[in-house]
């Protein structure tokens, strides 16, 4: 299932929403105001129901997001400090799993994977079908919230590295 995504939408003033891959509103990411660091939820909107919650984690060396459902905590998102030719990320679910990233992030061009090197997403420009946004494409049988939840903190981690950028 596809999904597009506006790039460089949230902010934490802001909401902006998730299209499906009929141009349809999926779910909608609103900032939550008088928080230190990125807080953001992710609303279905089918359901009207929170479908995941994205908090930056502030006393950390390098972007780190800790996502959450249902108020537990679900998955961890961080950019490892040392990564000389390894994985730059880190993906680890609550139960113990860890998601792998897989191409370029910084040009909208990467997968999403298990541990046993099953396809979970694939996230691009190219599959976009909008202007300023990215593509995102789920494979059957995986949690679409939870691949929201992380290409929207990919998307958050990339804004951060542009910011110190232009310092």
């Amino acid at each position: 299932m596809k999904f597009h995504i506006k790039e460089r939408a949230w902010t934490l003033r802001e909401e902006f929403i998730v299209r499906d891959q009929g141009g349809r509103p999926a779910f909608k990411v609103k900032g939550k105001f008088f928080h230190i660091g990125d807080n953001l939820l992710v609303i279905d909107l089918g359901s009207h129901a929170e479908a995941a919650h994205i908090k930056q984690k502030v006393l950390a060396l390098t972007p780190h997001y800790e996502i959450y459902q249902n108020g537990a905590h679900w998955a961890s998102l961080h950019e490892k400090l040392l990564h000389f030719f390894g994985e730059r990320f880190k993906i680890k679910l609550e139960s113990g799993e860890v998601y792998h990233i897989q191409g370029n992030i910084w040009n909208w061009d990467f997968t999403v994977s298990n541990a046993q090197g099953d396809l979970l997403a694939q996230i691009s420009k190219k599959i976009s079908l909008f202007e300023d946004s990215y593509g995102v494409d789920i494979a059957q049988n995986v949690d679409v919230p939870l691949i929201i939840a992380l290409a929207i903190a990919i998307e958050m981690i990339r804004h951060h590295h542009a910011e110190k950028a232009e310092e």
